[in-house]
């Protein structure tokens, strides 16, 4: 006899959407009548009568005295001594009716009870308040508070403080910021105030607590942009300080540098700040697109700009073209001051231009003494120097000459020759002195030479090679450090102080007849010549913790044989 069929079983999943509501309500009412209380909460003299359990659920601190087999398990009355009454009523409150009101009284010292009970969504809710209704005379009281309690509110604080840092320095709560908060303000770039207003608020700070303070000032003080400070404000007030003359030696050299010289001393202190309307800005200038048979073809006759550090295809500016003939190479290019760009030499061209980044436009000034291809381009002290080069291509005639330009005159002279010819070599200044490294010599061959000439003196020096030969490659200097680029797989650095050369990145791609410059206190590397011989359009990143090159992004075309270089712009 067959089974009989089996119904299958009905099933309802019922959910009753007010009953938390409901449950609330009904604890609210147990305890509002006195019934099944199990704890009083003594605070102020004023008691507070609770259930156990529903202080547990709500609030992390009492969840750990209750459930821990501490002694306050069993006792009736707990007395507290880390808030307020009215604090601890309206977290109980809370507790019973998820309901509390946030007041300017009140939410301060609510912020800090529900953070020391672990009443978290009243925490966050206090510091989204306070967030919300910063203003001058609170928004440094907050940094400290948020710091301690809620870094939302530190972050959105420090913002604010940031925007009105000229008048919040002024209140009484700024002297009782942390170092460390301090230094998150006069750090940024988007500090709205003139340095002469940081300068004098780190003062005040500092002497607010001399005693405890002083020994900060070495460390506040690289953070006060001297050189984009007034120059006689700088003279008056810095300069004459026995203080900080005797703290702070090399700041108050590289102010003078740079205001006698602006634009050929790079630090962080030389980087302007967002309120002074100056931006750097990297400028990317000619270049190849593709190489056939060894030799460059589609060449661009273009100026691109940018701003940013992580540059899109659509985030370059074009600007006017180079004043050279089209399909030139072979020219060099330097920095004037802080935004003019000298252009000098190339393949079909061989005027001197000076482009003015402000207007976008050209101004032609003399000539070499000497035309040539391939050199490069130094600056020490407002002078270009012009340093070797090719002077023929058949015959062939590489020299060693350099020139120096001196823009007061419009006037080339001769200087103290290289010890032997050069071109396609790289050049970096540091500490007003010029490096002149690798390239090819007399006789084309690739060269690791470098060598070092102090401006004024009778004859260059050689110091270290570099590990291998090269030419076609470029360099940049940031922080006391000489980096070089341009070689088929690695990226390289010299430290002057130590003759040392190291790999800072290992590659893996080709990176030969890039452009490279210093952004934001960063090196990055744009385009080169990749395996294929075609133009990178990448913007790379020097990560020299993980010894890599990361890409940060892209330029509007694949580009080899270009010139890279940072300016400040409005």
């Amino acid at each position: 006899m067959m089974a009989a069929a089996q119904r299958p079983q009905m099933s309802l999943d019922f959910c009753h959407d007010t009953h938390s509501t409901a449950l609330l309500q009904g604890l609210q009412e147990l305890r509002l009548d006195n019934l099944l209380v199990d704890v009083v909460l003594c605070v102020s003299g004023k008691e507070i009568l609770c259930h156990r359990n529903v202080l547990a659920a709500c609030s992390g601190y009492f969840r750990a005295m209750f459930c821990n087999g501490h002694r306050e398990t069993k006792e009736y009355k707990i007395t507290i001594h880390e808030a307020s009454s009215s604090a601890l009523q309206i977290l109980v409150d809370y507790a019973y009716t998820s309901k509390v009101t946030i007041t300017e009284d009140n939410a301060v010292e609510l912020m800090e009870g529900a953070n020391f009970f672990q009443v978290l969504p009243v925490r966050d809710a206090c510091a989204k308040f306070l967030s919300d209704n910063l203003s001058i005379t609170n928004c440094m009281k907050m940094v400290t508070l948020g710091g301690m309690l809620n870094l939302n509110l530190e972050a959105d604080a420090l913002l604010y403080a940031m925007k009105e840092f000229a008048a919040a320095s002024k209140t009484p709560e700024y002297l009782g910021l942390a170092k460390e908060q301090l230094i998150k303000l006069i750090s940024s770039d988007d500090l709205n105030a003139p340095e002469e207003t940081v300068y004098t608020s780190v003062m005040k700070w500092i002497n607010h607590d001399t005693k405890k303070r002083k020994k900060e000032m070495r460390e506040l003080m690289e953070l006060v942009r001297f050189p984009l400070i007034d120059r006689m404000y700088f003279i008056e007030k810095v300069e004459t300080d026995k203080v900080i003359r005797n703290c702070c030696p090399d700041i108050v050299s590289e102010t003078l540098k740079y205001q006698a010289f602006p634009g050929e001393v790079q630090s962080t202190r030389t980087r302007p700040r967002r309120v002074s309307g100056l931006r750097e800005t990297v400028v990317v200038i000619g270049g190849y697109e593709k190489l056939e048979d060894g030799e460059a073809v589609v060449c661009s006759n273009d100026i691109m700009m940018t701003h940013s550090s992580a540059p899109s295809s659509e985030s370059w500016i074009s600007m006017t073209t180079m004043k050279n003939s089209n399909n030139d190479h072979g020219f060099a290019v330097a920095v004037l001051g802080t935004s003019d760009i000298i252009v000098v030499g190339g393949i079909n061209c061989q005027d001197v231009w000076l482009y003015h980044a402000k207007f976008d436009n050209w101004s032609k000034l003399t000539s070499m003494l000497t035309n040539r291809d391939y050199c490069k381009l130094a600056v020490v002290r407002g002078k270009v120097y012009a340093i070797g080069g090719r002077v023929s291509h058949s015959p062939l005639c590489i020299t060693e000459d350099v020139e120096v330009y001196d823009q007061s005159l419009n006037k080339w002279t001769k200087s103290i020759p290289l010890p032997e010819p050069r071109c396609a070599h790289a050049v970096a200044v540091l500490d007003g002195s010029i490096y002149v490294i690798g390239g090819c010599d007399a006789e084309n061959r690739e060269t690791s030479t470098v060598y070092h000439f102090i401006p004024g003196g009778s004859w260059w020096y050689s110091v270290k090679d570099m590990p291998e030969t090269s030419s076609f490659i470029t360099a940049s200097v940031l922080n006391g450090i000489i980096y070089v680029a341009g070689f088929p797989s690695k990226v390289l650095c010299y430290r002057p102080q130590e003759d040392l050369w190291t790999v800072v990145a290992n590659t893996g791609t080709g990176l030969k007849r890039c452009g490279m410059t210093v952004f934001g206190g960063e090196i990055y590397i744009y385009g080169g010549c990749d395996n294929s011989d075609n133009g990178s359009s990448k913007v790379l990143q020097l990560h020299q913790e993980e010894m890599s090159l990361q890409q940060a992004g892209t330029m509007p075309k694949g580009l080899f044989d270009h010139v890279c270089v940072t300016i400040l712009k409005g």
